[in-house]
């Protein structure tokens, strides 16, 4: 088949997505050498055909991103949260009506995460190559391997979530499905908040609260730089040069070469840049530098209840056939042992409490740190767990 290169077909694969009313997407982006991802392929499939678009060659697509941020057309992609991030970048649209095939797998027994070749197999009994899932995708020509390669990556798009999607309404939860993938029609889920990140730097808990405020101006300065040359973040300055900068903050450009592994080059161009940095953080007012979380570990008696509450939540998920890892975290069941703690386990406040979760399992959660009485049993065969819960039989909690 020909590549997509020319505006006037791009336009007409558009029109045949209208007219399907869907389509599948995959995108191949190399994310590590520049600050946003470099969008290399966009491969589409409608009904009838697949197609790979070639972003390099066209001036824009923007065409076929305001068919990806129309909530009147279906858009499927297996694990579509990078992709839709670089659709956000690309254009500033919000994407709308998105149907992530991962998220829907393990809603019906296949597990979450789950690989598209894997899912693929399970589902339509399809095997696809992967041979070229480290290969550079700046190059051209492709070569028929790359080709190939990608087209299978979106060809079975659709006829695998039309599947799934029977699956789903036999077992009455496309709506939870729906619901799930919602987040990523929400314009704050492509908002990057910065204010943390000096957070990630291995070795920051080290820093008394001064040195931390030097930190986080430091990587405030750097992500501003690499966003500016459009560079990864690291290049600009690696984490251990902004953490012994932060450790023992120069004052004057000429006092930076005193770290060890700091380039000329870099203080000849960022020297001063970094001092001002420097600066801001400490002349920050003590009360406003910023405090490391506490590592104190929950008392023994919470970590007790958010275990039973997670063997609880695998039982019942494990009935459903529903991917536990979909529904909550050690961390989140944590959260609700804390919250219930103090009285601010409310619907609102927690996802646990909201939605297809609550349906499922976190009314039951309530109900048990309630005080309601709950039995459990293994036996042989299917489902080697039995349990039951009486809200209505509560008694004092002796854990």
């Amino acid at each position: 088949m020909s590549i997509v290169t020319t505006k006037k077909k791009l336009s007409e694969i558009c029109a045949e997505i209208d007219q399907c009313g869907r389509f599948g997407m995959d995108l191949e982006f190399i994310p590590e050498r520049t600050y946003h991802p470099e969008l290399c392929l966009i491969q589409v499939s409608t009904d009838a055909n697949a197609y790979i678009i070639d972003p390099l060659a066209l001036e824009e697509v923007d065409e076929l991103w305001e068919r990806v941020a129309n909530p009147s057309v279906l858009v499927v992609l297996h694990a579509a949260e990078q992709d839709l991030v670089l659709v956000n970048n690309c254009s500033g649209l919000i994407p709308q009506n998105i149907a992530d095939t991962q998220i829907a797998a393990g809603f019906v027994g296949f597990g979450y995460p789950v690989g598209y070749g894997k899912l693929l197999h399970q589902l339509l009994g399809v095997s696809i190559s992967k041979t070229e899932s480290y290969t550079d995708w700046l190059n051209r020509p492709l070569s028929d391997s790359q080709i190939h390669y990608a087209l299978d990556d979106v060809r079975h798009l659709l006829p695998m979530y039309d599947k799934l999607e029977n699956m789903l309404k036999e077992n009455s939860r496309l709506t939870w499905v729906q619901e799930e993938c919602q987040r990523y029609s929400a314009s704050e889920y492509y908002v990057v908040d910065r204010s943390l990140g000096f957070m990630r730097v291995k070795g920051a808990s080290s820093l008394s609260r001064r040195g931390l405020a030097v930190l986080r101006e430091l990587c405030y300065f750097r992500d501003n730089e690499a966003q500016r040359l459009n560079r990864p973040a690291r290049s600009i300055q690696p984490d251990n040069i902004l953490l012994e900068l932060s450790r023992r903050p120069p004052r004057a450009v000429e006092e930076i070469g005193r770290v060890r592994g700091v380039r000329p080059d870099h203080i000849r161009q960022y020297g001063s840049q970094i001092i001002e940095a420097v600066n801001r953080g400490l002349n920050l007012p003590d009360e406003e530098c910023p405090i490391w979380p506490s590592s104190k570990a929950p008392p023994r008696r919470e970590v007790l209840i958010g275990d039973i509450l997670f063997a609880v939540q695998k039982t019942a998920c494990y009935d459903l056939e529903l991917a536990p890892e979909l529904v909550a975290s050690r961390n989140d069941l944590q959260a609700l042992v804390r919250m219930h703690r103090d009285g601010k386990a409310k619907p609102g406040r927690i996802g646990l409490l909201d939605g297809w979760r609550r349906q499922i399992v976190g009314q039951t959660l309530i109900d048990l740190l309630d005080g309601a009485v709950v039995e459990m049993q293994v036996v042989e065969g299917e489902p080697p767990v039995r349990m039951f819960i009486d809200p209505s039989s509560k008694i004092q909690s002796q854990i």
